[in-house]
């Protein structure tokens, strides 16, 4: 143990100070004359044995005493280049261009018995890249998109009661229940990869259409002529491209046909990954060596990047359109496994209608990436006759008929007051786990009432109670707008005291976020909603909160966020609540002190708190009556206000509290995702404050791993501060970018994070570092509806001032978001 002292105390030392005072950091990217970056490139200080290879994201750095060094830059496929640096100040950036090679491939086109020039095919296309897309340059393009769902999760069979069917609906139709589909009709107006907007033209959804992939050009691109493929909505890794002088070296070819045609011949080559790229993809590629030119690409993604999906097809044609090779088709074949069921779909994209090398004016394209107006959703039969390049399967054109022929029934009152009675019908499962809800269709409302399991709370604060918690929520499907109402009513048996809330939330515009809430309450509260959970265990942390809260909301401008909110809060002590003794003592068993509530004066406090958070050049998708957020390059800048406003009411508050700071997520490409977090804060007045508004530095969690972005994982108590602190977290996901390289270690599919965060709190003299180091594993939970999980165990080594932390183990479990797309 002691040695693992040492050589953590040591990790954070180096990570906490400074490099010594005569070295310097020197760093860049090695890209191409598209600034795209170029992997494995050797670049070493010229006269000395210094030297490394480039990251997969092109980066490369050292660290350096004051002086004059010259970089020499190698790549295969690319003309050396060396480039002076002058070492004379903290940090140097340089970034360097390499420019191919004019050599050619002589007689590449006679084939060799004795050896498979697959590699050299390759590199006559990498060669002529530029060429290719300079060929075409900005284009405009129509799309038609066809995306089918043709199974879905099965549901449990129960043996049942019989009882009526719903109205119309033929039983040996099952199947068709089962599908979903989409189609629309897109124009794309595209420059570059960050500089493209797409218009739908015409959109129809035939089912449940959430588990689809490409209802959107945003989803990403398979672009094989870019050095990586992007693609957000699939994987947050991106896939080296085989047609790169990096995938030269990260793949193995092989020829494994060659056709000839008139005086040219087209190979049909293997692409194999190999040990050295992390997301390498697996296929083959069908080369014509007229042009050098790229005619099809059939490839599957590696599986250990593709968080919603368990296998990812990709299949290419490229036609001769206007001079310049253009994608013609291209088909998505995937699917994901939940417990014994199995989601599966195809996704068809079909081109036509190209203009090559225009001209876009350089305010044509801003934030906004898609939009579809209302009009776009009812497109006629006509439109669609017109609008579809690929032909509809029998089975596709049935579906169409029988959700078109069902429609108006299964819109009618009967039909919705048939499923209403399905679904509200009390059963014994409802009662004691489930839950019962109660529908209305027609109305589009929601009623839950909670299962018995839920409503026993026998650790609550002052004993056993027993609560009645009751959700009311309607969609406009049309506007989108929201109202959600949640109440709730317990009452506790020692005390014979009744407590409940009511809080109301109406979201009155659906692309501004627009929206406002109200909500009464009298329930037990705790004096720092944030700590540590062994802290929410003792009863000394909570108090008797009776508050009235107004809120209101919504975004003024693109990427400008604004929250108001305003409440009044009796604040009363629990000291004359009586408590178990049992659990009382529970708190000093685990040697957390003495587990006594807190007694203190009644008093009354009235607040106004204010939240600004702002993203430059936010992304963005249109729809009718609703704005989608998309993720962004730029960090966000917040800041946080919060006031207690003394006499209104009978306040006994009067203070200021100011927050600032601002965090990004940062795609590093094949070498991870990045995430950090900094911020600053203090009170500007404390003439009235009280314990429930301390700004509090929360303590680290007992056996758990929290999220490292907004937790200090070996922080030894939690503590109030009043005056200026700084504050920072860090997390590296390497996403395997490392243990994939080890044979090994890539079938069991583990992951590297890393990261760390400090605090300084003058007013306590306290300066405190941590860093941790994880190994995580993506897992597949059958009988849960969230999919799959993420397993993690870590290791935290912490440094401070004022206290000593011995090396820790945690634990943590992240959950996969379907709606979001995003570990939560």
């Amino acid at each position: 143990m002691r040695n693992l002292r040492l050589f953590f105390t040591t990790t954070i030392l180096l990570g906490t100070y400074t490099l010594p005072a005569q070295e310097y950091s020197v760093s860049g990217k090695v890209l191409d004359t598209r600034l795209q970056p170029v992997a494995f490139a050797t670049v070493q200080l010229k006269g000395q044995p210094v030297g490394q290879l480039t990251k997969e994201d092109g980066s490369y750095s050292f660290s350096l005493s004051k002086g004059i060094y010259d970089l020499a830059v190698t790549m295969v496929g690319y003309q050396p280049q060396v480039v002076k640096i002058v070492v004379d100040k903290r940090t140097v950036q340089q970034n360097i261009i390499l420019q191919e090679e004019a050599r050619a491939l002589s007689g590449v086109t006679v084939s060799s018995k004795i050896k498979d020039r697959a590699a050299e095919y390759i590199r006559e296309v990498i060669r002529r890249k530029e060429r290719i897309e300079a060929a075409h340059g900005a284009y405009s393009v129509l799309l038609y998109i066809k995306a089918v769902q043709t199974d879905s999760l099965p549901t449990p069979l129960r043996k049942k009661k019989k009882r009526a069917k719903p109205v119309a609906v033929n039983a040996a139709d099952s199947a068709l229940k089962q599908m979903a589909m989409a189609e629309l009709s897109v124009k794309l107006d595209h420059e570059s990869d960050s500089r493209f907007k797409e218009e739908r033209l015409g959109v129809v959804k035939r089912g449940n259409v959430g588990r689809l992939f490409y209802l959107t050009t945003t989803d990403g691109s398979f672009n094989l002529y870019d050095n990586l493929m992007k693609v957000p909505a699939v994987s947050v890794t991106p896939f080296l491209s085989p047609i790169s002088y990096s995938g030269l070296i990260a793949y193995r070819f092989k020829t494994l046909k060659t056709e000839s045609y008139g005086n040219h011949k087209k190979y049909t080559i293997a692409v194999i990954p190999g040990k050295l790229s992390n997301a390498a993809i697996s296929g083959h590629i069908v080369i014509d060596d007229s042009l050098w030119v790229i005619h099809e690409a059939h490839f599957t993604l590696p599986g250990y990047h593709l968080a919603d999906y368990d296998y990812f097809e990709v299949n290419q044609q490229y036609e001769f359109t206007d001079s310049a090779w253009m994608p013609a088709r291209q088909e998505f074949v995937y699917y994901s496994r939940a417990g014994k069921g199995k989601v599966t779909g195809t996704t068809t994209v079909t081109y036509r209608g190209y203009e090559l090398r225009k001209k876009f004016d350089k305010k044509y394209f801003g934030n906004e990436l898609s939009t579809a107006s209302a009009a776009a959703y009812k497109r006629d039969s006509t439109f669609w006759q017109q609008a579809r390049t690929e032909p509809l399967t029998p089975k596709e054109l049935q579906f169409i008929k029988y959700k078109d022929s069902i429609y108006t029934v299964t819109h009618s009152k009967a039909y919705l007051d048939s499923v209403d009675r399905a679904l509200n019908k009390i059963t014994l499962g409802k009662i004691v786990y489930k839950g019962q809800p109660l529908s209305n269709h027609e109305k589009g409302t929601l009623i839950s009432f909670p299962a018995l399991a839920m409503m026993i709370n026998p650790f609550a604060i002052g004993g056993l109670r027993v609560m009645v918690p009751v959700r009311y929520s309607k969609l406009d499907p049309v506007t989108r707008k929201t109202w959600n109402i949640y109440t709730d009513v317990n009452y506790g048996f020692l005390n014979k005291d009744v407590n409940g809330r009511l809080q109301l939330n109406h979201k009155y515009n659906a692309f501004t976020q627009a929206n406002y809430s109200v909500s009464v309450v009298r329930d037990f509260a705790s004096f720092f909603q944030g700590d540590a959970w062994i802290n929410q265990l003792k009863r000394v942390n909570y108090y008797l909160d009776n508050s009235l809260n107004i809120g209101w909301g919504r975004e003024l401008v693109n990427g400008l966020q604004l929250n108001i909110k305003t409440g009044i809060s009796l604040r009363r002590s629990l000291a004359n609540y009586k408590t178990y003794n049992f659990i009382d003592s529970l708190s000093e068993d685990l040697g957390e002190g003495e587990n006594k509530v807190k007694s203190f004066e009644p008093y009354n406090a009235f607040y106004s708190e204010l939240s600004l958070r702002y993203t430059p050049f936010q992304p963005y998708i249109r729809e009718p009556n609703e704005k989608i957020i998309l993720s962004s390059k730029w960090p966000t800048a917040f800041v946080n206000w919060r006031k207690g406003v003394p006499g209104v009411l009978n306040s006994k508050v009067n203070f200021d509290y100011l927050e600032m700071g601002f965090d990004q997520v940062l795609k590093l490409g094949l070498v991870g995702v990045s995430s950090y977090s900094i911020k600053t804060g203090a009170f500007l007045s404390t003439k009235m404050v009280n314990v429930v508004d301390y700004k509090y530095q929360r303590r680290g969690d007992p056996i758990f791993f929290m999220n490292p972005s907004n937790a200090f994982q070996s922080l030894d108590s939690t503590f109030p501060v009043f005056k200026r602190f700084y504050e920072a977290h860090y997390l590296y996901e390497f996403n395997g970018a490392i243990l994939n390289k080890i044979p090994l270690l890539k079938k069991i599919g583990l992951r590297e994070v890393v990261g760390g965060g400090f605090l300084i709190a003058p007013e306590r003299s306290l300066r405190y570092g941590e860093v941790y180091a994880g190994i995580e594993r993506v897992l597949r939970i059958p009988f849960l509806s969230i999919g799959k999980v993420k397993l993690g165990v870590y290791t935290v080594g912490s440094l401070s001032n004022q206290f000593k932390n011995p090396v820790q183990f945690k634990v943590g479990l992240t959950t996969w978001d379907l709606m979001n797309n995003r570990w939560r």
